[in-house]
């Protein structure tokens, strides 16, 4: 998975566990997959969780997993990714959590 050099920190920290992209995207539960910040490979994640949600259910709890704290914040970043979208389009929700040689980072 990669994600803008700025998440490098709140990905290696724990605070960012969650990612949406748009559309339906092919993640499996278990998976282990690589996770790239920038152009650095900062580790491996293993796939918690695999939902697709409309923007409009995204909650206070999917914007803090994500590492912020607003869901305006939230949809102004994904913006930047993705341009413009609205409350009906659909995302992919992936929760991960970072792993060390195989092992949780904590």
């Amino acid at each position: 998975m990669n994600f803008k050099k700025k998440f490098k920190e709140s990905l290696l920290k724990g605070k960012k566990r969650s990612t949406l992209r748009m559309g339906i995207k092919d993640y499996k539960v278990g998976e282990i997959v690589k996770v790239v910040a920038g152009d650095e490979e900062i580790g491996l994640a293993k796939i918690k969780e695999v939902k697709f949600v409309q923007w409009r259910d995204i909650g206070k709890k999917d914007v803090l997993i994500e590492g912020m704290k607003r869901k305006k914040d939230l949809k102004r970043e994904l913006k930047s990714i993705y341009g413009e979208f609205d409350d009906e389009s659909i995302f992919t929700q992936i929760i991960f959590k970072m792993l060390k040689n195989g092992k949780r980072w904590d």
